[in-house]
Parts: structure tokens; C-alpha cells; sequence
């Protein structure tokens, strides 16, 4: 496969996966759910505050499929992709009180996965992927109105544990389809993504 994958362990450009996973999110739950990228089935809103020169990020589903989005994005050549095969989140006030709660929440659903599969260019990733697990450190956010949650707009603490798939700079067209679930299968997640080279 002439894609690769940035090893676990590494800090691809100076951080660390779980510090990535944090920069995900607050791109994630930064963006309206009218605009956001998860709600998007055909890619229009994937560079929607994509303001890292470096990497750019990508998003699952949310809860459940009924069917599979299949999603086209355009983005520079040289640029990494990270986006997580299945994640959680806790927030404040919503997933515990104080932190050992929330990464408690966070840690439990991420136990019970059931299956992680990443195809790149037709060739499938699934035996590896439980190593690529990651947590965050603590991060703050700030839910915009119209969030995807449905929470009231303002400041929140967060934690996030979850699976990540961190490609190093592509220099040529892929397909990547990614599928997973947790809760020992009934919550389900899979996208499609033509990715071109510009």
C-alpha cells in the first residue's frame, strides 16, 4: 500500500495522537450541525474551518447508518489526514461532574468495540487498528448555537477516547472507506471518501 500510517507512538508534527484527537474535536464541535461535516452525505462541508496547513481532518457518522455516505474531498497535496474510525466524547454537565467521571463515560465506550475496518485503495486495515487507540488530555470547547448535540452554546470541558487513523502526507488520489461499532455492535458508523490531490 503506498499510503502510510504514523505509527501510535509517534508525535507526528510535534503532538502527540490523543493531543491530535483534542485539535479534532474543537474543529468538530466547533462547526454548526447545519454546516458540519458528519450531517454531509456527498463531502460539500468537508473543508468547512480547515485551517490546518498540515493535516486535514475527517469525520465519521454519528450514531447508527442507515445508509453509507459516500463523500468527495479535495485537498492539497503533502497534507496528512486524521480521522477517527469510532470516538467518544465527554463533555461537562452532560457525561459526569468531575473529570474521573467523564473519562470513566468516555474510557467504558470505547471497551466495547466490536469491529474496526479501514479499506485504503481497495486494500483492507483491520487487525492493527485496536492498537491506534488514543486519549485525550483535557480540552475546552465552545458549543456554538445549533450544535450537533443539541446542548446550550457557551464554554465546555471535554475529554475524548477513541480509535484514530492518522495517514501520513498523500501525494496521490485514494479511496478510504472506514467502518466500525461499539456497544458490542449496536451502534454502527461507516463512510466512504473519495480523496483528490490538487
Amino acid at each position: 500500500m503506498s499510503v502510510s500510517v504514523f505509527p501510535i507512538e509517534s508525535t507526528p508534527y510535534g503532538l502527540t495522537y490523543g493531543e491530535w484527537s483534542a485539535r479534532w474535536w474543537q474543529w468538530f464541535l466547533s462547526i454548526p450541525k447545519s454546516r458540519s461535516p458528519a450531517f454531509d452525505h456527498k463531502g460539500e462541508n468537508a473543508s468547512v474551518n480547515q485551517l490546518n496547513p498540515h493535516v486535514y481532518f475527517l469525520c465519521q457518522t454519528i450514531d447508527g447508518i442507515k445508509s453509507i455516505d459516500s463523500r468527495c474531498v479535495t485537498m492539497s497535496e503533502r497534507r496528512s489526514i486524521l480521522m477517527p474510525v469510532v470516538n467518544w466524547v465527554s463533555i461537562s454537565q452532560v457525561d459526569g461532574e468531575t473529570d474521573e467521571e467523564m473519562i470513566t463515560v468516555a474510557k467504558k465506550r470505547m471497551d466495547v468495540i466490536s469491529e474496526l475496518k479501514v479499506v485504503i485503495n481497495g486494500m483492507t486495515i483491520e487487525e492493527v487498528l485496536e492498537k491506534y487507540r488514543a486519549q485525550s488530555p483535557f480540552f475546552d470547547v465552545t458549543l456554538p448555537e445549533d450544535n450537533i448535540f443539541g446542548l446550550s452554546p457557551g464554554p465546555r470541558r471535554c475529554v475524548a477516547d477513541g480509535y484514530w487513523l492518522f495517514l501520513k502526507p498523500l501525494e496521490q488520489n485514494i479511496t478510504l472507506d472506514s467502518y466500525g461499532s461499539c456497544s458490542s455492535g449496536v451502534t454502527k458508523f461507516a463512510v466512504n471518501y473519495t480523496i483528490s490531490i490538487r
